[in-house]
């Protein structure tokens, strides 16, 4: 029996939601409209399956009904979104734990053109944000979500939440992989970040989306995809929801998700959908890898060799050439719930199946 599955939830105000329910995490999908359902709109319009300003209103929110999940201390959200000219985008989330209610901590301002921001600074005596994660000092039970539009033509078409349990982010690790997915490698271009001097070698999570972009049909260059999700406060392109962002303005459908463990993934890469992976690991801990060390990476999961080991695009390699590698199964997967819970980058065609 697999460890996770796909579920239509019930959620406050008789909505349904595509949601990914995993020991340690969960991921709740808003992308329809009936998703919206009792939400709390202020200058904002559902048209079709999509978020818009109403008529004549140059801003406006959508405040979502309370979602209920199994108990977590980190959030991580995704947006796709269309900001054209001077448009954006702010989504904010508060978590209710034992204590009530939270702050609203917002993830900054989301746009395509240049000076898109996290914010910095928000640390309270409920948590605080790093970046792209909420981190609370307890675990809450619910979340609400807040997503204000600015600008002519701005329209929200997928807002996605991740939460996790950090004491549980290895829950999964060792779970026996499906031989039958062994021995499948999607066909992703290669990319080095390496050939890039000034910047690329911490380029690392646009290179890996620029891979999967142009397994898509999409070939944007690794420095425009770096340009494109250039965190100006964070002073790098390494903020999670702004890669599924720029993948998502581009036309895909892209959200953050953690995966519990290998056997998990292997369902994307036989279902043709590499996955942007992250992870960290110590001297000797990942073998084979071009990097002795690394606080935090992302490379691309594009299959599986015939003995069920991970096969990678690791965008560290010094060449094009030297991208493809084969990691070992057990050290990987270690390095990666380890890390960061096992953290995925998924980007698919519209309208694509989840496996």
């Amino acid at each position: 029996m697999r460890a996770a599955f796909l579920m239509a939830l019930a959620l406050a105000g008789g909505a349904e939601a595509l949601t990914m329910t995993y020991p340690h995490s969960t991921t709740v999908i808003h992308e329809r409209a009936g998703d919206w359902a009792g939400a709390e709109l202020k200058g904002v319009q559902v048209q079709g399956d999509t978020l818009a300003l109403a008529p004549g209103a140059a801003s406006g929110t959508l405040t979502s009904q309370p979602l209920k999940v199994a108990p977590f201390d980190e959030l991580v959200p995704s947006w796709n979104a269309v900001t054209p000219g001077a448009g954006s985008v702010t989504v904010e989330v508060r978590a209710q734990t034992g204590a009530g209610w939270s702050r609203w901590f917002s993830f900054g301002t989301w746009q395509s053109s240049e000076g898109r921001s996290s914010l910095n600074g928000q640390k309270d005596a409920a948590g605080q944000v790093l970046t792209d994660t909420l981190r609370l000092n307890a675990k809450a039970s619910a979340y609400q979500y807040r997503v204000t539009l600015r600008g002519a033509g701005t329209n929200v078409r997928l807002l996605a939440f991740n939460t996790a349990d950090r004491a549980r982010r290895t829950a999964g690790l060792g779970q026996p992989g499906d031989r039958g997915h062994w021995g499948k490698v999607v066909n992703v271009p290669q990319r080095s970040q390496m050939l890039y001097p000034g910047g690329g070698e911490v380029w690392c999570s646009p290179t890996s989306v620029s891979m999967i972009l142009a397994q898509h049909g999409l070939n944007v260059t690794v420095p425009q995809a770096a340009s494109g999700t250039f965190d100006r406060a964070y002073n790098g392109t390494g903020n999670w929801p702004f890669n599924t962002a720029y993948a998502g303005a581009l036309g895909l459908r892209a959200f953050v998700t953690r995966l519990p463990s290998l056997a998990e993934a292997e369902r994307y890469t036989a279902a043709g959908l590499p996955l942007a992976v992250s992870l960290g690991w110590n001297k000797g801990e990942l073998p084979g890898a071009p990097l002795t060390y690394s606080d935090g990476h992302l490379m691309v999961l594009v299959g599986f060799d015939a003995q069920g080991n991970p096969v990678l695009n690791d965008p560290a390699a010094p060449n094009e050439a030297g991208v493809r590698r084969t990691y070992p199964r057990a050290a990987f997967e270690r390095q990666w719930l380890t890390h960061s819970g096992g953290l995925s980058y998924v980007i698919t065609p519209p309208g694509a199946k989840l496996p």
